[in-house]
C-alpha cells in the first residue's frame, strides 16, 4: 500500500498520520493492519476526544483482544470508566475504507499508454496464422453457417457409428 492508500483506509489525513506517528514515536507502516490500528486511533480521538496517547493505548488493547463482539479498553474492569468498541461495526467501516483505498487510490502507472496496433487480421497474418477459413465462414449467412454445422455434426455421428 502507498501512504495515500493507508490514509484513506484509516479515514485520516496523511498529514495527521505522519504527525501522529511522530508524536507517538511510532513507525508508520503502509499496510492494512497498520491502517486498521490508525483508523481506530483516529475514531477514538475524533469521536471521544481522547488524547492521542490514550487512544493509541486503547486501540492496542481493543484490537489485541481478538474478540469478534464488542471489546473493552480499560485498565481495570471495576473502574468507574471504560471504553467499549463495537468491533464488527468498526471492521465493516474499515473494510469499506480499505476497499476504497485499494480501488480508487491506486497510483497511475508511469509513462505513456501503449497504443494498440490497428487491424487484428493483419496482426494474425503477420504472426503466421491462416485466416482464410475464418474469412470464408464469415462471408456466409447465419443460416448457411448453421446448415454447414448440421452437416458436419451428421458426418461425425455417422463416423462414430462406423458407417
Amino acid at each position: 500500500m502507498t501512504a495515500r492508500q493507508t490514509a484513506v483506509a484509516a479515514d485520516a489525513d496523511l498529514k495527521w498520520l505522519t504527525n501522529s506517528a511522530s508524536l507517538l514515536r511510532r513507525r508508520l507502516r503502509y499496510d492494512a493492519e497498520s491502517a486498521r490500528w490508525w483508523g481506530l486511533v483516529r475514531v477514538l480521538v475524533r469521536e471521544l476526544g481522547l488524547t492521542l496517547k490514550a487512544a493509541a493505548s486503547a486501540a492496542t488493547t481493543v484490537l489485541g483482544t481478538g474478540r469478534k463482539g464488542s471489546a473493552k479498553a480499560s485498565s481495570d474492569d471495576a473502574g468507574p470508566a471504560r471504553i467499549e468498541v463495537d468491533l464488527p461495526r468498526y471492521e465493516s467501516i474499515f473494510l469499506a475504507n480499505l476497499s476504497r483505498a485499494i480501488n480508487h487510490e491506486t497510483p497511475r502507472r508511469r509513462g505513456r499508454v501503449r497504443e494498440r496496433a490497428g487491424d487484428a487480421i493483419a496482426q494474425a497474418r503477420a504472426y503466421g496464422i491462416d485466416v482464410g477459413l475464418l474469412q470464408t465462414a464469415l462471408e456466409r449467412t447465419p443460416a448457411e453457417r448453421l446448415a454447414l454445422l448440421e452437416r458436419n455434426a451428421e458426418f461425425l455421428r455417422a463416423a462414430r457409428r462406423g458407417k
